[in-house]
């Protein structure tokens, strides 16, 4: 095991981010209450270096500026993330090339969290005027310019919560009612799960290939695609996901400062057969 960085305030201080196979890059929040407050790291797994590669930007007032909920995405040696730069919601996608630490802002507008759907193309959620439901716009991460969005993306309004393994996507509705999945990102999206009256789908849905894994609270269920069936794994919780393996961290029993949680590592394989649904 190779310690990475201490959180300088280890009560307040939390992270998330993602791995290329290489670089880790994450945001580290300062706050237990806001997302806006934070610095931005890299991490060369080859090199174990750490650097700095970002932070949030203040108001004159000395207050953050808001930012959206998307932890950063890296792809292919490449890291992106959104954050406040104005007032009204207006925020910035800053690309930075990890090999030289080039900074670059790709989007000033509106924007939500970016995401990588394939090596230097990043894509986000943006509203193209007050009032109307979001839309997906892409972008080349080399050079800013403009590209289309991936087919299964050009139809899709309001969603915020997408998620993608470069090939399938899972994301909840736009107001959160319903899960819905395609195995490309060319193909037409199909329900899964819906989280049924007064519940919602959460904003932490995981895909690798036929497998998603998301949460409905307090419950947390991974389904089969292909069997079109889902079981519940835990009372609630946060995983991650490939076409192999399952990381999931259980809830907690109950609210604690220093609270040591199981970290659970489930082979696929290792799991019962679904179940049809009752």
């Amino acid at each position: 095991m190779i310690p990475i960085k201490d959180f300088s305030n280890a009560v307040e201080d939390q992270a998330g981010g993602a791995f290329d196979g290489r670089w880790l890059v994450w945001k580290e929040y300062h706050s237990l209450s806001t997302w806006d407050d934070f610095s931005v790291f890299a991490w060369d797994s080859e090199k174990n270096t750490l650097d700095q590669i970002g932070a949030s930007e203040r108001r004159a007032d000395g207050s953050y500026w808001s930012s959206d909920w998307r932890n950063p995405d890296v792809n292919n040696g490449v890291a992106t993330w959104e954050q406040g730069s104005g007032p009204g919601g207006v925020g910035d996608i800053h690309v930075v090339q990890l090999a030289t630490g080039k900074d670059k802002v790709i989007r000033h507008g509106h924007p939500g969290g970016p995401f990588f759907t394939g090596p230097n193309r990043i894509v986000w959620p943006e509203s193209p005027r007050p009032g109307a439901l979001t839309v997906f716009r892409a972008a080349d991460a080399r050079t800013g310019a403009k590209v289309a969005p991936a087919p299964v993306l050009r139809a899709l309004r309001g969603i915020s919560a997408l998620v993608t393994d470069g090939k399938a996507i899972a994301y909840p509705s736009a107001y959160f009612a319903s899960l819905w999945w395609s195995p490309s990102l060319s193909g037409k999206p199909s329900q899964i799960a819906s989280a049924g009256y007064g519940d919602n789908i959460d904003n932490s849905v995981q895909v690798a290939g036929r497998y998603i894994l998301f949460g409905i609270a307090p419950h947390t269920y991974l389904a089969d695609t292909v069997q079109r069936r889902y079981i519940e794994i835990s009372a609630g919780g946060w995983g991650r996901l490939d076409t192999h393996d399952l990381v999931l961290l259980p809830a907690s029993p109950k609210k604690e400062l220093h609270l040591v949680s199981d970290v659970l590592f489930v082979p696929l394989s290792s799991l019962p057969p679904v179940p049809p649904c009752k």
